[in-house]
């Protein structure tokens, strides 16, 4: 279904053309009807000559009611821009226009109504100054049909107008994430709580289950309707009602949404939403820091503060990119479109696009990690992914743009291209973009290095350890780690990295004490000092016990000592030959051969039994499971 919306200044004649089209009156409320003024939205319903359906909202065109207006606005395909023959372009005739381009419509119809009120030189005259209004926008080609819905003139050609939209508007309506900004929530005798808005990005069927936002509670489907028509099923751009179960109707408000997503806490942990901005050329000020905005999108509406990025304002009739804090978290893909006003007095200052969520308000000196966001400036597809990669460093595809308003399809085909030009690359189950990837890369090695430089006594860093340096989360990390093996820059044993062809070994202090270590162990190989007596003597003997025992340069036994390689062998080599010949060893045997007292020879038969070589039975000690290993 088309959705088209009316814009244009109060009293032009949006709804009396509706009316004349449809037969449907959209001043739906007593107070529109009594001051003949719209004050809300309204809807009904054209049919094409081949059945073709057109949803219609009609707005108020009052100064006081544009936020109602804009949330009209808001998912519409294409606008019939109304214009008075008698007033001409009018204050909210531009101000309707320009919301409308800042919105993303496309398409559109301008409708000079109350043509038999002029003369058909005024009219000309008219049509110039509109033209001239429109030259460089959307609405630069669009037709400009001559109307009156007093009399009915010209509603034939308004007509064939409107049947040939269907035809020329392209656009991908169902990307799998359907939701629904509310507009109206009212209690139905019969049906119970129901709700409606236009549905959009998605599909919502009858049973299914939806998420509320904010509140992120659930409720389920129990009918739909649109077009006045009962349905099985929604799809995207149709104006529809739903009844919904399990939901009380204080939870549905106007401005909250129903998403088919169930998972929303991205938006939750992400409450900064970034903002390219183009200010309109007659807004009254500059955007600057800390100043306080209303941010509309869809039925949404919320106030918040704004931080500049990179520049220090952004001047009337330019463009920038803004973090906005909102006073509450906002539910807003990337790519959505938005208005934003002074709270008081209450102007439109401009509009853009949502173009990242963050976690939190960006101090100055932090500004230069969001360099990604300048891909973002034109909002291309193709620069979205790039700067995504650039941001994360390596993605999963199936979690790219997940939060934005591009289709998976759309998302999967970009990327593909983006692969076979090598302008990103793919890692086990990661993607990156080449040049992120490659600078990340470096700064790894350049972090071990610059670690190991520090440690010399260190035989290699643990995964665990490299995370701490690069900060980006142990899979991720255990990715590049895994890249730069391959690509022998990086050496990997034991589950520690080091660098290829590294020479490790203590230097300065921790040299010193490792050499007065294994100095000791090799004058009194049988009667070493115990452990805590070295690591006593300071951070460069525990280092050096580190680097000993990392290196396989002595024997650790049990927890109190440390034996030379060689003095170790020779223990074993007894205590196998002893049991091979006896079947049996005892504490006297260790004892009797190398003057072992019981301070040693209990740790030593201990660590034989953890080995397994030996199997303690009652006092003595038998062979074990690794006896013959």
């Amino acid at each position: 279904m088309l959705v088209v919306g009316t814009a244009g200044h109060i009293d032009h004649g949006k709804s009396a053309i509706v009316k004349r089209l449809t037969g449907t009156d959209p001043d739906r409320l007593p107070e529109e009807k009594a001051r003949g003024m719209t004050i809300d939205l309204g809807f009904a319903f054209y049919e094409t000559a081949d059945n073709q359906t057109i949803a219609l909202v009609d707005v108020p065109g009052h100064e006081r009611f544009i936020r109602n207006m804009i949330s009209g606005a808001s998912g519409i395909d294409a606008v019939m821009l109304v214009i008075a023959a008698d007033d001409g372009w009018m204050p909210q005739s531009e101000e309707h226009f320009q919301i409308i381009r800042l919105l993303g419509v496309s398409s559109g119809i301008i409708v000079i109504n109350k043509s038999d009120l002029a003369e058909t030189d005024w009219l000309e005259i008219l049509k110039s100054d509109i033209k001239e209004k429109v030259k460089d926008s959307f609405l630069k080609d669009s037709p400009i049909v001559e109307v009156s819905a007093e009399t009915g003139n010209g509603f034939e050609k308004l007509k064939k107008e409107l049947d040939r939209l269907p035809q020329t508007i392209s656009r991908e309506r169902d990307i799998d994430k359907a939701r629904l900004y509310i507009d109206r929530a009212f209690m139905n005798k019969g049906f119970g709580t129901v709700v409606t808005g236009t549905l959009r990005d998605g599909c919502f069927a009858i049973g299914q289950t939806l998420s509320i936002w904010p509140s992120l509670k659930k409720a389920k489907i129990r009918s739909l309707q649109s077009n006045s028509k009962d349905v099985e099923k929604a799809s995207p751009g149709q104006r529809t009602a739903i009844s919904l179960t399990g939901v009380d109707k204080d939870e549905l408000q106007r401005g909250r949404v129903l998403i088919a997503e169930h998972n929303l806490l991205h938006f939750k942990e992400n409450p900064v939403l970034v903002l390219r901005v183009e200010v309109l050329k007659n807004s009254p000020l500059s955007l600057s820091n800390r100043r306080r905005l209303t941010f509309i999108t869809g039925t949404t509406e919320c106030q918040g503060e704004i931080r500049i990025f990179k520049d220090k304002q952004i001047t009337p009739g330019s463009s920038g990119t803004v973090f906005f804090k909102p006073d509450d978290s906002v539910y807003a893909l990337l790519g959505d479109h938005f208005i934003i006003r002074l709270p008081t007095p209450m102007l439109s200052l401009g509009g853009g696009i949502v173009i990242d969520h963050v976690r939190k308000f960006p101090r100055q000196k932090e500004m230069e990690q969001f360099n990604y966001l300048d891909l973002r400036t034109d909002w291309q597809l193709e620069k979205i992914i790039l700067s995504e990669l650039c941001k994360e460093k390596l993605l999963k595809p199936k979690d790219l743009l997940v939060q934005s308003s591009f289709g998976v399809g759309k998302i999967e085909s970009e990327l593909e291209k983006l692969l076979s030009t090598k302008k990103c690359g793919q890692i086990g189950d990661y993607i990156y973009e080449a040049g992120t990837f490659e600078k990340i890369s470096n700064e790894t090695i350049v972090k071990i290095e610059k670690y190991l430089e520090e440690n010399s006594h260190v035989t290699g860093l643990t995964i665990e350890q490299i995370e701490q340096l690069l900060r980006i989360g142990e899979e991720k990390t255990r990715a590049i780690l895994n890249y730069l093996v391959t690509q022998k820059l990086l050496s990997e044993e034991s589950e520690k990295y080091d660098l290829i062809s590294r020479q490790a070994g203590p230097e300065g202090e921790i040299r010193t004490a490792f050499d007065d270590i294994m100095n000791r162990l090799s004058e009194n190989p049988f009667a070493p000092p115990k452990l805590s007596e070295l690591a006593s003597k300071g951070a460069s003997y525990r280092q050096a016990i580190r680097y000993i025992l990392d290196k396989n340069s002595a024997h650790k036994c049990g927890s109190e000592f440390l034996f030379s390689n060689d003095a170790w062998r020779q223990i074993l080599k007894f205590v196998r030959e002893c049991l091979k010949n006896k079947s049996e060893l005892k504490v006297t045997d260790l004892r009797d051969k190398f003057n072992f007292s019981r301070k040693y020879s209990i740790p030593i038969l201990e660590e034989t039994d953890r080995l397994k070589i030996t199997r303690r039975q009652g006092d003595i000690r038998v062979k074990g499971d690794n006896f013959e290993k």
